[in-house]
């Protein structure tokens, strides 16, 4: 299976669900993912389950932050209540995010996905750090 990594800022506040027979937890998200030619935005649609939705759910809270996203891409098929035919789309489907904010002494990208949600920086977008610099040796990719 391939996995997927994007880096990006939240376009809008995720939406969470508890939705089935089982209360499965689901949360959508869209990050605006620059491209370096033109610097215009692309804008990709994620989804979540389970733990991963709760903290989706608890900790992308602010329009701009900086999220990195670990997912895999799902077929996923379905009725349209409209017309009755089977569709077809593809869902990318998270495992594991990083949010990345500014530290208070100098203004590098730190990733933030040790903190509890309270304790994430919540500042303006204007506020927020550049995009983080991957070459950099202050970042854990994996979290160890």
């Amino acid at each position: 299976m391939q996995t997927n990594h994007h880096v990006g800022r939240l376009s809008r506040e995720p939406k969470f669900y508890i939705r089935g027979e089982k209360q499965m937890a689901i949360a959508y998200f869209t990050l605006a993912i620059n491209e370096s030619k033109n610097h215009k935005a692309t804008f990709v649609d994620y989804i979540a389950f389970g733990k991963t939705a709760e903290a989706v759910r608890d900790m992308l809270k602010t329009k701009g932050q900086v999220v990195e996203v670990i997912f895999n891409m799902r077929n996923h098929d379905f009725v349209d209540n409209e017309t009755g035919q089977k569709r077809y789309e593809i869902q990318n489907v998270v495992s594991t995010f990083r949010i990345y904010n500014i530290k208070k002494d100098d203004s590098k990208a730190i990733p933030a996905e040790t903190q509890r949600p309270s304790e994430v920086d919540t500042q303006k977008i204007n506020d927020m750090p550049e995009y983080p610099n991957f070459d950099s040796q202050d970042i854990d990719y994996f979290g160890g």
